[in-house]
């Protein structure tokens, strides 16, 4: 490359991005600069920018973009997240750049949760940008949980949760009369230097740390989950039961087969099913989803309550439900042999599938039989039962549905939840993993059906009425996958001797599709699910429609579960809106400004009542754990890092830490490519998804973490 040639570019380069002062791509830098991308400049001019990387002074960023290191526009805004395998990065809004990875030494003073300002560091093509932390614009003021500690000096909390890697100083005033032992609730105070201690004061005190009440107590206030509701919410909620709004004739669909289909220790019923025979030969699926916008009227104290709660949060031991019980449990909930109102999703399909026709219109329903899904799958396996006939047709068009999805663009990830097994004391006794079987795939496909249908409803009515951008509406968004982490699985699926696609752009869906079917029957197929979800972005509520990436719909929402999660009940009320005429401008205007915040607010709570789900899974891991202390396990990998592997071992399901001190003696590199630890003497591979046999050698309860020894090669192939 000739010299002048180099010296040229790299000069027009950086006058370009100082000019500009944004992440741009090669392919703007090139045609910014006059230079054809099939020219021989063009390499020259590639070469050029990727010198510069490699000296730090440009960086790259997210899908391809390069920007220039260190100026102003290089710093970014965001929350500091920490991740329970030590790993932590900020999340910003720049579409260009959404997470960004922090080392710990990097992060100054920042703890998890906290807003912060980011600046990028020079970092190697292909490698995920890294940045330090250079100020904290907002402490997360989340309670901490935790035991506190005397180590014959000081006082300390040491967090439950492993996001919060270092200890808290307490001094004796701030103690709030609790002992050493003591499970507490501390507040943080202060954090001047990364050399030091933060400081923390406790505000109550739990019970003494280790007794079951007080492990499961603790996650209720980290997460400040509350127990009871306002007085004024709880009068509302008892007066609109008994007399609820409304508005118009409803339909009556009270002698219609209508049934529900639930886990057994379900006390909510958001939806009933129904399917009728028409003289076509179509086939009418009814899905009726629970009229709670009839009980809970809008700017009420009742209101303002289920929007702070925004979810239902499900606990290993109890429910923290949006809705008085009264509401959620009774009046709302499709009980069988009552009458009930709801929301009623009418969907016409053909015999080959496809929907032709829908209605979607106020009820009155009578469900004639709660099933467990347990009761459905016993059914469409035998063949007989109640209601057998009406079951086997919802499950031949759910499964026809299901078919259609994944071949029209759907992602076919297969997912296993974490149960546990509790006695009268809520000592957990057992944990087991449940995936998904007939049943919950009738139902799951009953619902996406509707939710896809009043989002495309909506998408009609604002073509009708030519409203531009759209009427009003909350939906449920999920964007396309990180492109780097993508890369990342992808390399991973491909070491373990899988046929992956080997262009450098975003993958399909179809294409996911593909390799999950290649490991469907595979001891693999576990772990190979596992990283390409973790590949994917989250879903969230959005007053924008920008689509359902992993469902492959353009339109979707939520709409079926009103009872737990109030953007259902936010949709219900535009439905009914809608359904009464077109709203003015100046109306129209309203709701737009009032969607934003409540989405950004309930996609917030949603990750807070997941994390409190994970809290409370991790409490009851642990609980089990220390019951085995001692004892050996076959487990899989489940996450690699440089200081160890995490595993989860069979029969009990309890995940934890076996750190590179008790693996074989070695010097281990972690290589990232393959998601693994290998020993540079000796050669052994740990990877993710592999099967090693472990012993219990230590439970921390006060922390939630279990710590494992490596006692050599598994037993079994597969978990």
């Amino acid at each position: 490359m000739p010299n002048d040639t180099q010296r040229d570019f790299r000069k027009r380069v950086l006058e370009l991005f100082a000019q500009r002062g944004e992440p741009l791509l090669m392919h703007d830098i090139a045609r910014a600069l006059d230079v054809q991308t099939e020219s021989d400049d063009y390499e020259y001019l590639r070469q050029a920018v990727l010198e510069l990387v490699d000296e730090g002074v440009l960086v790259r960023v997210r899908r391809r973009r390069y920007a220039l290191a260190g100026t102003e526009a290089m710093s970014f805004l965001g929350r500091f997240i920490v991740e329970r395998d030590g790993a932590s990065y900020v999340e910003t809004s720049d579409p260009h750049l959404s997470r960004i990875l922090v080392r710990r030494r990097d992060a100054s003073t920042a703890l998890h949760g906290d807003r912060v300002e980011v600046r990028l560091l020079p970092t190697p093509p292909r490698k995920q940008p890294r940045g330090e932390i250079l100020r904290i614009l907002e402490r997360n003021d989340q309670p901490i949980t935790g035991k506190l500690d005397f180590d014959g000096s000081f006082f300390f909390l040491i967090p439950d949760d492993q996001v919060y890697p270092f200890d808290f100083l307490v001094v004796p005033e701030r103690l709030a009369g609790a002992k050493p032992g003591d499970k507490v609730i501390g507040r943080f105070i202060r954090w001047t230097s990364p050399h030091h201690n933060p400081e923390a004061e406790i505000v109550e005190v739990v019970g003494r740390a280790g007794s079951v009440r007080s492990e499961f107590e603790s996650v209720y206030r980290e997460f400040r989950l509350p127990r009871s509701y306002p007085e004024q919410a709880v009068v509302v909620a008892r007066t609109m039961a008994s007399s609820p709004v409304t508005v118009g004739i409803r339909e009556d669909f009270r002698s219609w087969e209508i049934v529900t289909i639930d886990p057994p220790d379900a006390k909510d019923f958001d939806d009933a099913l129904s399917l009728n025979r028409l003289p076509n030969g179509n086939i009418m699926l009814g899905v009726h989803i629970a009229d709670v916008s009839a009980y809970v009227p809008p700017n009420t104290p009742l209101d303002r309550e289920a929007l702070d709660r925004a979810t239902s949060v499900y606990l290993v031991d109890g429910v923290v439900p949006m809705l008085p019980e009264i509401l959620s449990n009774d009046v709302c909930s499709l009980v069988p042999n009552q009458d009930r109102f709801a929301l009623s999703v009418l969907m016409e399909f053909a015999p080959d599938g496809t929907r032709v026709d829908y209605r979607i219109t106020e009820s009155i329903i009578c469900s004639k039989r709660r099933f467990t899904y347990e009761d459905v799958d016993s059914i469409l396996h035998t063949g007989s039962g109640d209601y057998a006939s009406l079951l086997r047709e919802l499950d031949a068009i759910t499964r026809q549905l299901r078919t259609r999805r994944f071949e029209s663009g759907g992602i076919d990830f297969s997912t296993l939840e974490l149960r546990f097994e509790l006695d009268h004391l809520a000592e957990p006794q057992r944990a087991y993993l449940k995936g998904a079987t007939r049943a919950t795939q009738l139902v799951e496909e009953c619902m996406l059906a509707a939710n896809r249908c009043v989002t495309e409803h909506i998408t009609t009515v604002s073509k009708q009425w030519h409203i531009r951008g759209r009427l009003p509406f909350l939906y449920r968004v999920h964007d396309e996958p990180d492109a780097e982490k993508l890369r990342m699985a992808i390399a991973f699926v491909h070491s373990l001797g899988l046929d992956v696609p080997h262009h450098r752009g975003q993958l399909t869906a179809l294409e996911i599709n593909r390799i999950l079917s290649q490991v469907a029957d595979r001891p693999e197929a576990a772990v190979v699910n596992m990283v390409l979800l973790r590949s994917m972005a989250k879903a969230h509520y959005s007053p924008q429609n920008i689509g359902h990436y992993g469902l492959g719909f353009t339109d979707y929402t939520h709409f079926t579960s009103p009872i737990r999660r109030y953007p259902d009940l936010v949709v219900h009320r535009l439905l009914k809106e809608y359904a009464r005429g077109k709203p003015s401008p100046q109306r129209i205007a309203r709701l737009r400004d009032e969607l934003e915040p409540i989405a950004a607010h309930c996609s917030e709570r949603e990750r807070i009542a997941v994390e409190a789900e994970r809290a409370s899974q991790k409490v009851a891991q642990v609980l089990l754990a220390r019951k085995y202390e001692g004892a050996e396990f076959d487990g899989t990998i489940t996450g690699v890092t440089d200081f160890g592997i995490f595993v989860m071992c069979d029969e009990i399901y309890a995940e934890g830490l076996c750190p590179v001190r008790w693996l074989p003696r070695d010097r281990y590199v972690f290589d990232q490519q393959r998601y693994a630890l290998v020993g540079r003497h000796h050669g052994q591979v740990f990877q993710l998804g592999g099967r090693i046999r472990v012993r219990i050698e230590e439970v921390h309860l006060a922390r939630r973490q279990i710590d494992f020894c490596y006692v050599g090669n598994a037993t079994s192939t597969q978990l």
